[in-house]
Parts: C-alpha cells; sequence; structure tokens
C-alpha cells in the first residue's frame, strides 16, 4: 500500500502533519489527503475514535487550506468501495479546495425518489440501523 509506506516514511511525500493516529499530506493533485497512520481498506474497517481523529483532523485541515489558498469553500470526499471511485484502498479523506465556478463536479441523480420507495428504505434501514448500533 504506497499509503503505508509514506506513512512508514519509505515513500516521499509531502507530509503536512501526522500523529499516532492520522497522518495528513498533499496528494499529487495537490490538495490535503487525511488518513490513519494504520491501514484500514474503508470504513466496514473504521473504529469510531480513529473516524472522530479523522473528521478533527480534516476540519483543522480545512481551516488551514482556507486560510492559506483563500478558497471559497471546502469539500471533504471519502470514497469507499471502487464502484464510489476509491483508488487507493486505504481509507482516506480528501479536503478538496473549491471555489465558485471552478469546474469541480460532484454530481449524483437529485431527482425526488417516490415516497413509498423512501418510506421502505428508511424503515429498512431503521431496522438494520437498531441491530448496528
Amino acid at each position: 500500500c504506497i499509503f503505508c509506506e509514506i506513512a512508514a516514511g519509505k515513500a516521499p511525500a509531502n507530509i503536512l502533519f501526522q500523529n499516532e493516529t492520522v497522518l495528513v499530506f498533499l496528494s499529487l493533485e495537490g490538495h490535503p489527503l487525511v488518513l490513519p497512520q494504520r491501514h484500514l481498506a474503508g470504513l466496514g474497517e473504521l473504529d469510531a475514535q480513529t473516524g472522530a481523529a479523522i473528521m478533527q483532523s480534516a476540519k483543522i485541515v480545512a481551516t488551514a487550506l482556507r486560510d492559506e489558498t483563500n478558497c471559497e469553500g471546502v469539500n471533504l470526499v471519502l470514497s469507499d468501495g471502487q464502484a464510489a471511485g476509491q483508488d487507493v484502498f486505504h481509507l482516506h479523506m480528501h479536503v478538496k479546495p473549491r471555489w465558485t465556478d471552478d469546474e469541480v463536479s460532484l454530481t449524483w441523480d437529485t431527482r425526488t425518489t417516490p415516497a413509498i420507495e423512501r418510506t421502505a428504505l428508511a424503515q429498512a434501514l431503521k431496522t438494520r440501523l437498531t441491530r448496528l448500533v
């Protein structure tokens, strides 16, 4: 895993911040990535403490990014699985600076799902969630 190699100091990277839980470095595209120091392939392996550390670090990095670049907004993007666009299978969050009319496109179908389908999905998810939390 290239991110494990970076975390171990065996591959080069522009490291911005690290502690015992998270590592932050610049992606090859030039925006920060926040990831766990230990290898976690995806969300299914993420524990609450590490998840909280990733989000807190992303918040701090976003603040620094706004201050340094004068960006008008920030997207936090975590893609979980190949179908979602994950291409490095070490969980990571992109901290992407945004400007009005920057031509970055994050799109999905925004048509309203029929109420009967929403209700059925909501009930199924509620049932499943009661078993998971």
